[in-house]
């Protein structure tokens, strides 16, 4: 009797590990997301804006996280992803290329179903800088019409 309660705590706290384990990943759906993006050349930054934003499929890659040159692309033409570095279960890093307008090195952290994701990009071989910071929430939902997509 003693043996088998052991055995279905084991199973259990297993089982917590396992789900914690993989809750560390973005998942498409529904988030609130916190959008910053600082001054660039002579334009002033905006204040933060928080929307909710949906994430599809085609935005998250197998260990959930985003695609940032998909992002960029909505803005400028030929983004590539030059280099990616996954640094732990966590964390993942690149370096994307759009064309020879633009460089920019990511960053994405993920908290259980949230993450933030940080952009420094230079633009015209570095003559203006620019950094975007995403913090998501994950809202545990579909999307829906009024969630816009993430841009």
């Amino acid at each position: 009797m003693n043996t088998t309660l052991t055995w279905i705590a084991s199973a259990g706290l297993c089982a917590a590990l396992l789900a914690t384990l993989s809750a560390q990943a973005a998942q498409p759906g529904a988030f609130s997301v916190t959008e910053t993006k600082s001054a660039i050349g002579n334009k002033p930054a905006k204040a933060p804006r928080t929307k909710d934003r949906c994430i599809g499929p085609e935005l998250v890659d197998k260990d959930g996280f985003l695609y940032p040159d998909l992002i960029l692309s909505k803005h400028f033409s030929q983004c590539r992803i030059k280099d990616s570095k996954l640094l732990d279960k966590n964390n993942k890093s690149w370096t994307v290329t759009c064309g020879k307008m633009l460089t920019a090195q990511a960053k994405q952290t993920n908290t259980g179903d949230n993450f933030h994701l940080h952009i420094d990009a230079a633009l015209l071989g570095g003559a203006m800088k620019q950094t975007l910071d995403y913090e998501a929430q994950s809202l545990k939902r579909q999307c829906t019409p009024e969630d816009e997509p993430l841009e």
